[in-house]
């Protein structure tokens, strides 16, 4: 046993104190460290493009609104979805006669400016929500006359307590509805036997946001799962005045989905224009781009990563390998940058995405990162396994990322980082510290 130890012994010695040999090789320079060799000027190549369409069904929020933002253009969100029973049955009691409706939605978020108006319009659905999957791009039929009480804009005070009949609750948005809508719900219970014929007779609403008042506009982020959603019938009968009916958003047999809708071309940022909608890849080098909804995503290169160590015949290990990207453009009133982004691995065989071996899948959320530091104004990514991986050209995946923002889907956040080629510390760059030996 003792002649085994001093056996592995040595060889963890010559593994790892070795004599390192010097390397330099197209897109590293080096700086020696003890023990550890290091260098953040490996090259990459970089450049933004539109999104492919994403899966919006059923997501854990739903983005709401109309928004202007002078570098990436004009957006909005619209909402589809259906509603439920709140029991098995309704019953409205004899000579039900509508007092009012109003739409719920809570507001878990937002972004853009509080203070712009919005001109939200609600639309009873023609044709049910039935598919298994919608996208960013989709739609479904919808009665163009609107439902709402009265055609004006709203604003929102999403930090502020809603009082209704002296009761306060969480931050919400209150859209009236016409009379007649609320009428035509009461007349119809015989359409209200089961959760099914309901859905079968009433198929949802469109919720979209057509424009805004003021500069930017806005997003509401609304859980449309939550209690504070609902259609909300105020109502009497001969019976009993005063009653409340509401029809909830949180059944498992209520789909969802958002579309989004990207006018680029009202960008007034050449670079953007440029690089994103004109293909103009040596934008890149200076500045790139990421957007949520499904708008904007950038692919990072290392072209030269697999071949900068060829000649170590692989006797190298990656210690430690942190892609840093940098915001140039925070701004704390309007345009809040993304929580965290992420990272998508990319077949060399096909293209598919995957996730690479660091991503937080397989590691955890505080090895991978991605998430924003707010005093340094960058997010750092640790990609070890993926660069050794590349190295010794034994990995799945090519030599190319996407950067997306993580949860695009439930998000409106855009960012605006370093380009590869900037002098200062504000460039993308891959940061290695590695062994040779």
């Amino acid at each position: 046993m003792k002649q085994y130890f001093l056996c592995i012994l040595a060889a963890f010695l010559i593994l790892f104190g070795g004599c390192k040999q010097e390397t330099s090789e197209i897109g590293l320079g080096l700086i020696n460290e003890v023990g550890t060799d290091f260098t953040d000027t490996t090259s990459i190549m970089a450049y933004s493009f539109l999104e492919d369409t994403i899966n919006t069904t059923n997501m854990s929020a739903n983005v709401i609104g109309n928004i202007h933002d002078p570098v990436f253009g004009d957006h909005k969100g619209t909402a589809f979805a259906q509603f439920s029973m709140s029991g098995s049955s309704v019953n409205f009691g004899t000579n039900p006669v509508i007092d009012s409706v109003v739409l719920t939605l809570q507001i878990s978020s937002y972004y853009g400016d509080t203070n712009s108006r919005v001109a939200f319009r609600v639309y009873q659905l023609t044709e049910p929500i039935s598919g298994d999957k919608y996208y960013q791009n989709n739609s479904v039929s919808y009665d163009p006359t609107p439902l709402n009480y009265s055609l004006t804009q709203y604003s929102i005070q999403p930090n502020t307590h809603v009082i209704v009949d002296t009761n306060s609750y969480n931050p919400h948005l209150r859209i009236r509805l016409s009379q007649a809508f609320g009428q035509y719900l009461l007349n119809n219970s015989q359409h209200m036997t089961s959760n099914s014929s309901f859905q079968s007779f009433f198929k949802g609403i469109c919720i979209d946001a057509i424009s805004h008042s003021g500069s930017n506009g806005y997003m509401i982020i609304s859980n449309l799962n939550s209690a504070l959603t609902g259609i909300n019938l105020y109502y009497h009968n001969d019976e009993q005045n005063a009653k409340r009916y509401r029809f909830s958003c949180s059944s498992s047999s209520c789909k969802r989905f958002n579309s989004f809708t990207h006018n680029y071309l009202s960008s007034s940022d050449a670079n953007f224009t440029q690089e994103v909608l004109g293909g103009d890849r040596e934008i890149g080098n200076s500045v790139l781009f990421v957007q949520a909804m499904g708008g904007v995503k950038t692919r990072i290169t290392f072209p030269y990563l697999k071949e900068a160590f060829k000649s170590l015949n692989n006797r190298v290990v990656i210690n430690k390998a942190e892609l840093v990207i940098t915001n140039v453009a925070p701004d704390e009133t309007f345009w809040v940058q993304p929580t965290n982004l992420t990272l998508q691995g990319i077949s060399e065989k096909d293209g598919k995405i995957m996730y690479l071996p660091d991503d937080e899948y397989y590691t955890g959320a505080t090895y991978f990162g991605g998430n924003y530091d707010a005093a340094k104004h960058e997010y750092r990514f640790r990609i070890t396994k993926y660069v050794q991986g590349l190295i010794l050209q034994n990995s799945e995946l090519s030599n190319s990322v996407n950067l997306v923002l993580r949860g695009s889907a439930v998000r409106a956040n855009r960012l605006v980082f370093g380009g590869t080629g900037l002098s200062d510390d504000k460039r993308m760059r891959l940061e290695l510290s590695y062994t040779t030996y």
